[in-house]
C-alpha cells in the first residue's frame, strides 16, 4: 500500500482518485517546475519532485481542499508543450489563489478536470 505522509492525513492508495507528474507554474517567478500531483476525494496535493519516482520531501507544496469556491479553467495556450489548466481556490487564510498546471496532453487535462470536479 502506498501511503503519502505529511498530508492533512495519511493518503492510502485506495483513496487516490488520480495521480501523476505535472508541471506547475511557480507563484512568484512564473517558472514551470515538475511536481507530483495527487487527488483524493477531499484534497488536491502537489509534492516537490527531484526526479520521477523520488521526492525531495514528503511535505506537500500545495494542499488544496476540494469543495466550495473551487474553480477550474482550461487554458488555451502555454509557453511549454502540453495542455494547461488553472485551479482557483481559497487558501487557509481565506485568500483567493490560482495555480496553473501543465499536463502532457488534452486527454490528460480532461481526465484531471473531470476527476477534480
Amino acid at each position: 500500500m502506498t501511503v503519502i505522509k505529511d498530508c492533512p492525513r495519511r493518503v492510502a492508495a485506495e483513496e487516490i482518485l488520480e495521480q501523476g507528474w505535472v508541471m506547475k507554474e511557480s507563484k512568484h517567478m512564473q517558472h514551470w517546475r515538475e511536481r507530483f500531483m495527487v487527488l483524493t476525494d477531499t484534497h488536491l496535493l502537489t509534492f516537490c519532485g527531484e526526479s520521477k519516482g523520488e521526492f525531495k520531501t514528503r511535505k506537500a507544496t500545495e494542499k488544496i481542499r476540494l469543495g466550495f469556491g473551487l474553480q477550474i479553467q482550461s487554458l488555451p495556450t502555454s509557453p511549454q508543450p502540453g495542455a494547461a489548466f488553472a485551479v482557483t481556490f481559497r487558501n487557509e487564510h481565506g485568500e483567493s489563489r490560482c495555480i496553473k498546471l501543465l499536463v502532457p496532453s488534452d486527454e490528460a487535462r480532461s481526465r484531471w478536470i473531470h476527476e477534480i470536479t
